[in-house]
């Protein structure tokens, strides 16, 4: 089969086109999933960089990403057919033409969303909607402030807080993104944080941080201006206040088919960037790519 491996880990040059990839036999709660769109995903990057480990033997296929049509099912399978509109967010092999995927993993793509857009959601936006419900369990009436809200774990999580009923919703970001943030939140309250200090614009402080930048200087800033009783998850960094808990993605179907549903009625907008064939050059250009205000999507079609 077609699929882009990863000869080794490194600069770009590690990514390349092969035509003879085994495609994969799947397992009895597994099903089998022709690939119609991927995206690129800054874990991607960090990945083929090295920085997530080199522990995993090359070449491999990397990617995170799954969103197709099931075209074969486990004798273990339960409520997926051939023929299914599926997407998941995969530990590697997804940047390939046919994908194993655990049914725990799997939702349903609702008719009225594009292989593309269910692409864009299931790793960053899912991870954003995860930590607003489950790891911080957002109220209504909290305030809360989301680092990196330009990205696409920050931009699915700003607009889960708010159908969460948060009063009052705070995120740092550049000046330049401050329109593409208004535009998915009229109300959200844009940091500069070039320009302003954490505790200058928040002499309140505020209920809850959900932080996806990293860096201890930032963490120290944040806890700051949390209130006493307040939550902080990070992403990226861990700490010894008790207020602060270090977690992750954990990829689960049913909540990812909670948030393609709110997709499909517009409650949560994902916005794409760019869209490009896949192969290995546009891989490769997209990974260079810094910046960007929405998802990088590459198709199979």
């Amino acid at each position: 089969m077609y699929a882009v491996e990863m000869i080794n880990y490194g600069d770009l040059d590690v990514l390349t086109d092969t035509q003879t990839a085994q495609r994969p036999e799947i397992k009895s709660k597994q099903v089998l999933v022709q690939q119609h769109a991927t995206a690129i995903d800054p874990y991607d990057v960090k990945f083929r960089q090295g920085l997530m480990g080199t522990d995993k033997p090359t070449p491999l296929i990397p990617g995170s990403s799954v969103s197709g049509q099931v075209i074969a099912v486990g004798d273990e399978v339960e409520n997926f057919s051939i023929g299914d509109r599926v997407a998941a967010s995969t530990h590697l092999k997804s940047y390939a033409q046919y994908v194993a995927v655990s049914q725990s993993l799997l939702a349903k793509i609702p008719d009225n969303v594009s292989y593309e857009t269910a692409a864009a959601t299931v790793l960053g936006a899912q991870t954003g909607y995860q930590m607003v419900t489950v790891d911080l369990d957002i109220q209504p009436g909290e305030s809360v402030l989301i680092h990196g809200g330009a990205g696409s774990v920050g931009s699915a999580a700003i607009q889960a807080a708010r159908l969460r009923g948060a009063q009052t919703i705070y995120t740092t970001a550049s000046s330049t993104a401050t329109a593409y943030l208004r535009a998915i939140d009229s109300q959200v309250q844009v940091i500069d944080y070039r320009t302003t200090a954490l505790t200058q614009a928040l002499p309140e402080g505020v209920d809850v941080i959900l932080d996806t930048i990293g860096g201890d200087t930032l963490l120290q800033q944040s806890l700051t201006v949390l209130k006493p009783q307040g939550r902080l998850v990070s992403l990226v960094e861990d700490a010894t206040d008790q207020r602060v808990q270090h977690s992750y993605l954990q990829s689960n179907g049913q909540r990812l088919e909670t948030l393609l549903g709110l997709v499909s009625v517009g409650k949560i907008s994902i916005k794409i960037a760019q869209v490009a064939p896949f192969d290995a050059e546009n891989m490769k250009q997209f990974q260079t790519l810094k910046h960007v205000l929405g998802k990088l999507v590459l198709t199979f079609d």
